[in-house]
């Protein structure tokens, strides 16, 4: 028998950890550096549309993609909900599309109505792909709520914010508009 009996446990824990962060890689909004892209992933395994009818990122082409991965029990996702129906009614009638990816958190987030209820309260009117099986969520490596990506005209991934947009005095609002804006400005 061995003098330390929970060696072997703690150092098979240790690897899993390691090996897990390791493999998770980073998300997309992580990888983007200034000038570089990435393409966006097709939208997949989406359980529910709210607001819309399905969406294909490639029907999207040609158009800037605002696309934020939020989920309705989330204090942090809530505190961006203002910024995303700024954006509803300044992009109005543009080339811009806003795409709310719920993936939640906790399994009485799953639930469907709630998630319309909770969209309807807080003016989000937006297009909602509900992420309940987080096929979204790993298809775009993303790591944390809530997260904005900003897709260009040929559907390249130009930006990312991870978290609040302006928390504690962040720029992440403004630094989106002004990247939409000069998206915008660019031919399709």
């Amino acid at each position: 028998m061995s003098r330390f009996p929970f060696s072997r446990p703690i150092v098979a824990l240790g690897l899993t950890v390691w090996i897990t962060a390791v493999l998770a890689g980073p998300s997309r909004a992580q990888f983007l550096k200034p000038g570089k892209t990435a393409p966006a992933p097709e939208f997949r395994g989406v359980t529910q549309w709210i607001n819309s009818d399905p969406l294909t990122m490639s029907k999207l082409r040609g158009k800037v993609v605002l696309v934020h991965f939020w989920t309705n029990g989330c204090y942090n996702c809530a505190n961006n909900y203002p910024h995303y129906k700024a954006w509803q009614e300044r992009y109005a009638g543009k080339d811009v599309v806003i795409v709310g990816i719920h993936t939640p958190e906790t399994p009485g987030e799953r639930d469907i109505e709630r998630i319309k209820a909770q969209a309807a309260k807080h003016g989000l009117k937006f297009p909602i792909a509900v992420d309940n099986a987080s096929s979204n969520w790993k298809a775009w490596n993303n790591r944390y709520w809530p997260t904005a990506y900003v897709v260009d005209r040929r559907g390249r991934v130009r930006y990312g914010w991870e978290g609040e947009l302006n928390y504690k005095g962040a720029s992440g609002e403004e630094t989106v508009r002004k990247l939409v804006d000069t998206l915008l400005l660019e031919r399709p």
